[in-house]
C-alpha cells in the first residue's frame, strides 16, 4: 500500500498533463504507480490536495452515464479535477484568455480565475467585505478593462501577482482591494 504523499505525487503528475475525471485519475494513478490504490486512498489524497489548493474541481464528465437516460444520483467518478498553477505567469495567461475568440476557452478561464480568487480571498480573514467574492472579482476585472492599454497591462500584472502563490501576493491583493475600496 503506497503512502498518501506518494499517491498525491502521482495525482499531481497525472494532472500536470491534462484535466482528468476521478475515474480516469484512479486508472492513471494505478497504472503510473504500479500500486493497487484503493478508492478510499485516492479520495483522501484528493481531499488533501483540494484543501491545499493544489488541485480544483473544474467540471463534470457526463460520459459516465452513457446509455442511462434517467439519472437519480450523482456519481463522484465524473468529477473532473485540474492542477492549479498559481504563479503570476499562469494567472496572467488565464486573464489573457478572457479576451479569447473561443467562448469555451474564455468560459473555462473565468471559471478557473474565480476559483483561484475565492480561494485566495478566503485566506484573508481580516478583509471584511459587504459583497460576495464574485462581485468583488467582477469589479476588479471591470476596473482593469476600463484602463488605457499601458495601465491595463500594469493592472493585469498586479492582479496576476495578487492571485499567485508568491510571497508578496497577499499584500498585493489587500492593496488592490483597498485602492478599489471594495
Amino acid at each position: 500500500m503506497p503512502k498518501k504523499y506518494e499517491v498525491q505525487k502521482f495525482i499531481l503528475q497525472a494532472l500536470e498533463r491534462k484535466d482528468l475525471s476521478k475515474m480516469d485519475l484512479l486508472h492513471n494513478t494505478r497504472k503510473e504507480s504500479g500500486f493497487s490504490i484503493s478508492d478510499k486512498t485516492l479520495n483522501e489524497s484528493l481531499i488533501h490536495l483540494l484543501r491545499q489548493n493544489k488541485v480544483g474541481v473544474v467540471g463534470y464528465d457526463l460520459g459516465i452515464y452513457d446509455g442511462i437516460k434517467r439519472v437519480q444520483s450523482m456519481k463522484a467518478d465524473g468529477i473532473i479535477f485540474s492542477r492549479f498553477k498559481n504563479d503570476p505567469f499562469e494567472v496572467g495567461i488565464l486573464i489573457g484568455k478572457l479576451e479569447s475568440e473561443d467562448i469555451e476557452d474564455a468560459r473555462k478561464a473565468i471559471h478557473r480565475l474565480k476559483m483561484i480568487f475565492k480561494n485566495k480571498i478566503s485566506t484573508l480573514p481580516d478583509i471584511k467585505t459587504d459583497t460576495d467574492t464574485d462581485e468583488i472579482f467582477n469589479k476588479i476585472m471591470h476596473y482593469i478593462n476600463i484602463q488605457n492599454e499601458n495601465q491595463k497591462r500594469i493592472m493585469t500584472q498586479k492582479f496576476a501577482l495578487a492571485l499567485s502563490d508568491e510571497k508578496e501576493s497577499t499584500e498585493t491583493l489587500r492593496q488592490l482591494i483597498a485602492v478599489l475600496r471594495l
